[in-house]
């Protein structure tokens, strides 16, 4: 097996030496503030008759429109290692690759095939613009026709010979159509997201509540959090917010705050004591958090609770 040490993305040129094809014409689609995504035309008179070379793991995907199809022998297909054979592979065909599972390839006659490299930081921006879930997986079956795509493929390739072709807008908007479409059809976390805009689903919600009353010492960090919601750390944190009112931070706070009014109310905690079970790192940070939020301090409120109590049960 064949390996490389360079760690260029996969497209343009790099893509042409694992195809060992003299060149490829490619395009960056590169917006001045997010990710990009890249197109490469891989042709070839004589196809790829052995299998292409390994490609260094990143942290991207490919997507695949065949113009041509496959060989009258089929397209092979490797995929960490794992062989498969797809015998009919029509134009338009589509395939989904991920580049942390080195896919490799070969097709025994001509090709003209165009690969769309997306890393997954490109994904990830489009998934916060639009309040969704992170993508973890792209399923396609290989060599499934899909029209829109391939329409969006014939419509870019004149960008490939002549990157003047179309204004920096228009190539802007192909990038999020591109994005929209392969997320919809292809991500099962986002066709299987029903949740309400602009705020937490309830399950969410519910899960953010348990885990903050286990991690009250703040052990939990916010990627956690967000990552047991299926979202990326920006979107969870607007979405938190909106559902509750504040920012995580502040609400595991209130929840301390809670929790030490509970010990206070029904045990004979010392307010050390309590401030160590109720998760503050010390007793005077304890006692200043609390005469903040409550407005009196906590041997105050409790001996305040304690006549209250009394004078009720009198």
């Amino acid at each position: 097996m064949t390996t490389h040490t360079a760690c260029e993305p996969a497209y343009g040129a790099q893509m042409a030496t694992y195809f060992r094809l003299p060149q490829a014409p490619s395009l960056v689609i590169q917006p001045a503030t997010k990710p990009p995504i890249a197109i490469t035309r891989l042709v070839s008179d004589v196809g790829v008759p052995e299998r292409t070379e390994s490609i260094p793991t990143e942290k991207a995907f490919v997507v695949s429109v065949h113009l041509t199809p496959a060989s009258v022998q089929g397209c092979d297909i490797w995929v960490d290692d794992h062989h498969s054979s797809i015998a009919h592979w029509p134009s338009g065909g589509v395939g989904i690759y991920d580049l942390e599972s080195n896919p490799r390839t070969r097709n025994r006659g001509p090709v003209d095939w165009v690969h769309f490299h997306i890393p997954r930081a490109t994904f990830d921006a489009f998934t916060d613009d639009n309040e969704i879930p992170q993508v973890d997986t792209l399923e396609a079956q290989h060599g499934t026709v899909d029209p829109v795509l391939h329409q969006m493929t014939q419509l870019i390739l004149p960008s490939l010979s002549a990157p003047r072709a179309f204004s920096a807008l228009f190539l802007e908007y192909f990038r999020l159509l591109f994005c929209a479409h392969v997320l919809q059809k292809y991500a099962p976390s986002v066709e299987a997201t029903n949740r309400p805009r602009g705020g937490l689903a309830p399950w969410q919600k519910r899960r953010v509540i348990d885990l903050f009353r286990g991690h009250l010492d703040g052990s939990l960090k916010l990627p956690t959090l967000a990552q047991q919601c299926g979202l990326s750390v920006s979107h969870f944190a607007r979405a938190f917010r909106q559902s509750f009112g504040t920012p995580p931070h502040h609400y595991l706070v209130l929840q301390r705050i809670e929790c030490a009014k509970a010990l206070l109310s029904s045990s004979s905690y010392s307010l050390c004591e309590v401030a160590q079970k109720a998760g503050f790192s010390d007793q005077p940070s304890f006692s200043r958090t609390f005469k903040i939020i409550v407005g009196t301090t906590p041997g105050q409120w409790r001996r305040r609770r304690s006549i209250s109590r009394s004078t009720t049960l009198s």
